[in-house]
């Protein structure tokens, strides 16, 4: 026997005196029920006027403002932010379905068929969702519209499409107040009322219905256009809209008069949204009315009577239609801007306020202003929504906020404390500049380089970047730079003697003061400016070696290489046996005498230790000597033998070295300059105030009237080494 389906058993007599004992048994008549429910479809002035239905997740998604505007639920955090913001939770009741066995299939005739039964395919909503409402209908009449007419105007036209008891109630006339109850409580500002070619249903599904294109139903189709009274998108409008100007290109087969019987727009497919003075007519509506008149027309020529009355209602009808139209549809595009901005305003303070209760939480939480400044507020997981902040919603995100703001607050805490060293570097930097602007100009050579002011006792602790240091302290500090400037360089040399063997340490020096330029003494002052500060390092037999270079460094050198960063200096044995050496030949006081008083005596020497044919061929300063007995280090080199050469002997060796002064015969030294001892601009960083000895002492006769010049009191010489 074929089985009967629900649909063909509704055609029995028996399911039809089914149907109206359940109507008359759940909508009574002493309740008015059935005036509403009972209502035949002359009364049901707004059936018909529902949109095709939607999915609920489609509807969900594509619901959106009547103009383009900002998304509510969008935000830039992504997932963290799609956290579902419902406070009140379902709740089950205590009376749970039974679960259902699924039967079993009856065996088919073709059972031979290996294939497995498919599975049923269960529905999306849980068993305890499913059924919750079914006896709604049973409800009191004035208890069923109060809950109606909390609903918006979506959620009315999705519960009339759920079942046709509730279609009945809701698409009937009487029940208009609830409609417009919902419409005037749905936008931000007053909803107008629908035009007389709609209904309050189809006004509902136009305006809140889903932001997708009436025809293609393509999404985030936010604009309405109110005089085709749909929502359509680019390629649609592309399509279908006919340009008033080239109606007879694209509608070849319809009249020109067509075009007065029905509303246009002002905003064509390639406008982008802008209107324009253009007319442009929706295609199908064309040809709909076109048909229509043409019907009414073929009534005329048939001579069919009251065709001709017919006729000119229907285009006085038509044309009165038109001119309300355009007339409401500019007033409701003002209307609609007016409720964009509305709701944006309204979403924009419901995120301030959510905004302000989220900051109170992370306050609590112990953070401060300054970590939310550095994230940014939009940038914290759930600060771009517009719902208020619950404590259930708190709880869902807190981890995710606090992991934020913890990752801020040491990025922050990083940034300013590199700022901080930064600053601190730069105001230490600028003091010391400051300074060396004014001291003696000889006595810089022992200074510490800008690169080396974090080893001054006086900016030691204001360069630490933990802490917050006051413009106090930096003056203060500066106050202290000349003692601190005394105290490095005392520092640096006492290391560099202690390296020197014990018996030519000797006794202990004295500290050298900072002389400024500024000093009403400093004519007096100047010759005596280095005199004793360099100790035993003055001597000729303190040579040091710089072991990655090999630059060999001998006096006023070794005090001057203080100011290169990393350099490490060592004392080395071979060159001061080989200045040992020197001075037997010279028969001179390795304890008194000085690397100023070789440089004075301007003598030349040849090595015994090397060949015939090598010493012929070169002539060394006491400097070249010391540097190539270090070099050469081997057997036939073990210990140091000089010999003078002779004045009359000079012209047959050729001219290798040339006078000390000059710099030649100074191997470990890149290049050598001078410089005034009466200039403050001299030495400054980021200046390059160098010349020769000549350039120098023309500068003294023609600046200072200084005639005869002296050397180490109005000028010396500056190493520039290359290490």
């Amino acid at each position: 026997m074929p089985v009967t389906t629900r649909r063909q058993s509704r055609g029995f007599p028996q399911y039809r005196a089914y149907e109206e004992s359940v109507r008359e048994k759940n909508l009574k008549p002493e309740d008015g029920v059935s005036e509403t429910a009972q209502v035949n479809d002359e009364d049901d002035a707004m059936d018909g006027s529902l949109a095709p239905d939607l999915s609920s997740s489609e509807e969900d998604e594509e619901r959106g403002s009547l103009w383009d505007g900002p998304e509510s639920d969008v935000s830039e955090n992504g997932e963290e932010d799609m956290v579902s913001e419902s406070d009140d939770d379902f709740e089950a009741t205590p009376f749970m379905a039974k679960r259902r066995r699924l039967e079993k299939a009856a065996p088919s005739e073709n059972a031979s068929s290996s294939k497995p039964p498919s599975k049923t395919k269960r529905s999306g909503l849980s068993r305890r969702v499913q059924g919750r409402l079914q006896n709604m209908l049973s409800l009191p009449l004035d208890v069923l519209f109060m809950l109606f007419s909390e609903l918006g105007p979506m959620d009315l036209l999705n519960l009339a499409r759920t079942s046709k008891a509730l279609r009945q109630v809701l698409m009937s006339r009487k029940s208009i107040w609830v409609w417009i109850s919902s419409r005037r409580a749905a936008g931000a500002t007053m909803v107008p009322d629908p035009p007389e070619d709609m209904s309050e249903p189809a006004w509902a599904q136009l305006l809140f219905g889903p932001a997708v294109c009436s025809l293609c139903s393509t999404k985030n189709i936010h604009r309405v256009d109110f005089a085709l009274r749909r929502r359509l998108c680019i390629s649609c409008k592309k399509k279908n809209l006919v340009f008033s100007i080239k109606f007879h290109y694209q509608c070849p087969d319809l009249r020109e008069s067509v075009m007065d019987l029905l509303p246009y727009t002002k905003v064509g497919g390639w406008a982008h949204g802008h209107a324009s003075h253009s007319r442009f007519y929706w295609k199908p509506d064309l040809y709909e009315i076109g048909k229509r008149l043409a019907e009414l027309e073929n009534d005329v020529e048939a001579g069919k009577p009251g065709a001709h009355e017919r006729l000119k209602s229907f285009r006085a009808e038509r044309i009165l239609l038109v001119d309300s139209i355009i007339q409401s549809s500019s007033e409701f595009e003002k209307w609609a801007k007016a409720e964009a901005e509305a709701q944006t305003n309204n979403i924009c303070e419901r995120r301030n306020q959510r905004h302000e209760a989220l900051k109170a939480r992370i306050f609590a939480a112990g953070y401060e202003v300054a970590d939310i400044d550095w994230v940014g507020m939009h940038r914290v997981p759930g600060s771009n929504i517009d719902k208020p902040l619950t404590d259930d919603a708190w709880r869902r995100i807190r981890v995710k906020v606090e992991t934020k703001m913890s990752e801020a607050r040491e990025a922050r805490l990083l940034a300013v404390r590199r700022r901080r060293e930064v600053e601190y570097k730069h105001k230490a930097e600028q003091c010391y500049s400051n300074l060396l602007r004014q001291v003696l100009p000889i006595q810089r050579l022992c200074l510490p380089a800008l690169s080396q002011i974090s080893e001054l006792t006086c900016f030691r602790d204001l360069l630490n970047p933990d802490r917050d240091v006051q413009a106090s302290e930096w003056e203060n500090a500066a106050d202290q730079l000349q003692q601190s400037l005394s105290d490095w360089m005392s520092k640096q040399r006492d290391q560099c003697i202690s390296s020197l063997p014990s018996h030519a340490q000797g006794a202990r020096v004295e500290t050298m003061a900072i002389r400024l330029l500024s000093d009403p003494l400093i004519d007096s002052l100047r010759p005596e400016a280095m005199v004793g500060f360099e100790g035993p390092l003055d001597l000729a037999t303190s040579v040091f070696r710089e072991p990655k270079s090999g630059t060999i460094l001998m006096g006023r050198d070794i005090c001057h290489a203080w100011g290169v960063k990393g350099l490490r200096l060592e004392f080395s044995p071979r060159g001061a046996a080989a200045v040992h050496a020197l001075l037997q030949v010279l028969q001179l006081d390795p304890a008194s005498t000085t690397v100023s008083t070789l440089d004075q005596l301007d003598k030349y020497f040849t090595c015994a230790s090397c060949p015939l044919d090598v010493v012929h061929n070169h002539r060394l300063c006491w400097r070249s000597c010391v540097l190539h007995f270090v070099d050469l280090s081997g057997t036939d080199h073990a210990f140091p033998q000089w010999q003078i050469v002779r004045p009359e002997d000079m012209a047959s060796y050729p001219s290798g070295d040339e006078r000390p002064g000059n710099g030649v015969c100074h191997p470990h030294i890149r290049i050598e300059k001078w410089l005034c001892n009466h200039c403050g601009d001299y030495l400054v960083p980021g200046r390059e105030d160098l010349g020769s000895k000549t350039e120098i002492i023309d500068h003294l006769q023609a600046e200072h009237n200084i005639k005869d010049a002296v050397v180490d009191v109005d000028l010396f010489s500056y190493p520039l080494f290359g290490v």
